[in-house]
């Protein structure tokens, strides 16, 4: 049986205040993930997650990628305005 990505390969992880961010280079995937929670037993869980999958991403049509570039544009051009207002 073939391992997962997620078992093979070390992501390179973001925490921010509610959400987990995972970037999986090798795989071409980027999970975003509610924080972590520990269950009734003690031990810690990843939050609710949800993932995409870049490769697929990058087979699309121009119209796609066209838009998810726009959509990427548009958060990142958010994250550097916060970041001149916190002074970074």
């Amino acid at each position: 049986m073939q391992k997962k990505y997620w078992e093979t390969e070390d992501p390179i992880i973001v925490t921010a205040n509610k959400n987990v961010l995972r970037f999986y280079p090798v795989a071409e995937k980027l999970s975003v993930a509610r924080p972590n929670w520990v269950d009734d037993k003690g031990i810690e869980r990843p939050g609710k997650t949800v993932t995409l999958d870049i490769s697929a991403l990058l087979e699309s049509g121009a119209g796609a990628l066209y838009g998810a570039s726009e959509l990427f544009e548009e958060i990142m051009q958010r994250i550097d305005r916060r970041l001149d207002l916190i002074g970074v």
